[in-house]
């Protein structure tokens, strides 16, 4: 994506009745998603499930090019967001609000998903991917209202979309992802703690990759989601103008991101991915408009 490797993940779920992939990327990597299947013998009529933890561009944006290659696909997302799947109008309208004309290069325009390819679900639903094998739907709000978490009942394995945040592997770095309009810090939180419950095998984020082995990554998440939120709280006391909040946030958070900050490279993949400017104004619009207090 944007050029970049390593910047947004898919991951396979093999079963006896058919594929499920989570995450398609964003439009302009479904060619790359397409190859790498093939790469892996996985061919058009293998895929049963293209399933997005939730509708923002960079994890669902390449259904609408992908179904057409991929006939006995369903694409599944939550409830909350599947209305934009199938008429994408307001979504793209409010995603060139954001990105502008950047946003042709980085992401790729959704195009619609017929509705008779789509499915809506909701907390408590399953995936049947035959033999025994299951995705388990939970429902996991604070990053996004149509946000949910999948889980493999195979392996435990839990992918967790953006809800635990932007994780650099090769810098060993975890940053919050809050864009707004619809990030909720206690939902948020909330989210993170009903993970724990489930006894995951193993965390997958979509940027990027598993959580590393002996880290506590469900406790570091919710620590950088509460400490951006003092940072920008105390911030608001001076000004809610977006460019002081962030500058703010930057400067409060430079020692723990110094790696990147020294680095070109992965200073362009932490800025394609919910840059700081946009995690300050989604916590400014969550204290403005939640009734926290800011």
């Amino acid at each position: 994506m944007a050029g970049l490797e390593g910047l947004v993940a898919a991951y396979v779920v093999p079963g006896s009745s058919g594929v499920a992939v989570v995450e398609t990327g964003p439009a302009t990597v479904a060619s790359t998603l397409t190859a790498g299947l093939a790469s892996l013998g996985i061919g058009p009529d293998d895929v049963s499930h293209f399933v997005g933890t939730h509708i923002h561009l960079d994890h669902a944006g390449g259904a609408g090019d992908l179904v057409p290659l991929f006939p006995s696909a369903q694409v599944v997302v939550h409830r909350e967001g599947a209305r934009h799947m199938v008429d994408p109008s307001k979504l793209m309208a409010s995603a060139y609000r954001v990105f502008g004309p950047r946003l042709d290069e980085l992401f790729g325009p959704l195009r619609a998903v017929p509705s008779d390819r789509l499915v809506a679900v909701d907390d408590g639903d399953r995936l049947d991917l035959g033999g025994g094998r299951f995705l388990d739907i939970v429902y996991a709000p604070g990053h996004a209202r149509h946000h949910m978490a999948i889980q493999d009942s195979a392996s435990g394995a839990l992918f967790v979309g953006d809800s635990m945040g932007v994780y650099l592997p090769e810098a060993g770095v975890l940053r919050p992802a809050t864009p707004p309009p619809d990030f909720d810090m206690q939902l948020a939180l909330a989210s993170l703690e009903r993970y724990r419950t489930l006894s995951p095998s193993t965390l997958y984020l979509s940027h990027f990759g598993a959580a590393p082995s002996g880290v506590d990554f469900l406790a570091l998440a919710a620590e950088r989601l509460v400490r951006f939120g003092e940072i920008v709280r105390d911030a608001m006391r001076e000004s809610s103008d977006i460019d002081f909040v962030t500058e703010r946030l930057i400067e409060r958070t430079r020692d723990d991101y110094a790696v990147v900050w020294n680095d070109p490279e992965l200073l362009a993949k932490f800025e394609s991915l919910n840059a700081f400017r946009s995690s300050a104004a989604g916590y400014v619009r969550y204290f403005q408009t939640s009734g926290a207090s800011a």
